[in-house]
């Protein structure tokens, strides 16, 4: 069985890395070596938590600060072969993100109400879809195009809510012509007026007259 570590073990070896050890009730907070205590680093002035079990056996300080500055010195000017690169990028994109999983509110681009799962959609977005074409006579307002047709939101999907639904907010084009708008305005916080000058740069026309029309 280990021998249990005692608060001035622990203290001779901060001081010997040039560390203090900053948590001050060790006997209440010192249960196992999963156990977190806090250290301040005299070299660098930066104070750090880690496990008693971390900071015994840190290969060198166990002050992370100090770790990224050596790091940093030791690579700072290091030539790297491609086929390391390679490598490199190769493992790196093995890993997991660091937002996998994480979803609604914890994400950082979370706007609100509920993404759209495109593979599965809700009776209320074919409610929606099939009122739009019908609107638009299953025909790509643009071209003139009856296949491969998708509906496009005026106002973004993300950016007004309140107007997922409105059929007034969406109309019918092909998917090439979906594709070209997206590929220039990019996906997100798009707006009927962004439609409006692709309409009369790509095809000369006049969107607010045209929806007129098939509004009335």
């Amino acid at each position: 069985m280990t021998q249990r570590l005692t608060k001035e073990t622990l203290e001779q070896l901060a001081t010997e890395r040039n560390h203090v050890l900053l948590s001050t009730d060790f006997e209440q907070e010192y249960k196992s070596v999963k156990s977190v205590m806090k250290f301040k680093c005299l070299t660098c002035n930066t104070e750090f938590q880690c496990t008693v079990h971390s900071y015994k056996n840190a290969k060198k300080t166990g002050c992370p600060t100090c770790k990224k500055i050596t790091a940093s010195n030791t690579h700072k000017g290091k030539v790297v072969s491609e086929q390391t690169r390679a490598l490199i990028g190769k493992k790196a994109s093995e890993r997991p993100g660091l937002l996998l999983g994480v979803t609604g509110e914890n994400h950082p681009r979370y706007k609100g109400g509920y993404g759209r799962d495109k593979d599965q959609r809700s009776n209320a977005d074919y409610i929606w879809i099939n009122a739009v074409k019908k609107l638009y006579n299953r025909t790509c307002v643009l071209t003139g195009v009856k296949t491969k047709l998708v509906c496009h939101h005026l106002e973004g999907w993300s950016i007004c809510p309140e107007r997922r639904y409105d059929i007034n907010n969406g109309v019918c084009i092909t998917e090439d012509v979906h594709k070209k708008f997206h590929n220039f305005y990019g996906y997100g916080n798009n707006t009927e007026v962004q439609f409006a000058e692709f309409c009369e740069k790509n095809f000369n026309i006049n969107w607010y007259a045209l929806k007129e029309r098939y509004l009335n």
